[in-house]
């Protein structure tokens, strides 16, 4: 794995023109991930502190180049040559998508999913920040809802996830 340390991703965000409101929303969502993890790292679980740090910095690289649906992978694209971290850029989206979901967003044919505890605890803690404002799960919720429709899968997949997330730190 090719670490990257917090000053790696401020430089890589600077160089690629991420817009000043994303950055600050890669600020704020780096910063709510850090903390969850600490939670659920001292409520006994192995995580890796520092790369959800780092790794919630660069989650929204893509939108340096796109703000639709596909800002993941061309995150993803922008950091192949780091690969978890770029795993973290496609797997953020939505609470993540399945791979018949993803085609019909017209994305590349696969699951994005997130799989490792700190995908999870990135692509959490990015549901809860609304730019730079941290939102309670039910204000996410309407939010998807208003934009998605109430019965759309992401709304389950966060919840799931909201669940997993809180039963980890202790909640």
């Amino acid at each position: 794995m090719s670490v990257l340390k917090k000053v790696d991703a401020l430089r890589l965000l600077e160089v690629n023109n991420v817009p000043d409101n994303v950055l600050e929303h890669c600020l704020s969502v780096s910063a709510l991930a850090t903390k969850i993890a600490h939670r659920i790292k001292n409520n006994g679980h192995e995580v890796d502190t520092e790369f959800v740090e780092t790794a919630g910095l660069l989650h929204d690289i893509g939108r340096a180049r796109t703000h639709g649906i596909r800002h993941g992978v061309e995150g993803a694209a922008m950091l192949k040559d780091y690969p978890e971290y770029a795993r973290v850029c496609e797997r953020h989206i939505g609470g993540g998508i399945g791979r018949d979901e993803a085609e019909r967003l017209g994305l590349p044919p696969k699951d994005y999913f997130p799989e490792t505890l700190e995908e999870k605890i990135i692509c959490y803690a990015d549901k809860l920040m609304h730019g730079t404002e941290e939102n309670a799960l039910d204000e996410t919720l309407k939010k998807f809802a208003k934009r998605l429709g109430a019965d759309h899968p992401s709304i389950g997949r966060i919840r799931e996830l909201a669940r997993e997330m809180r039963s980890l730190m202790g909640e």
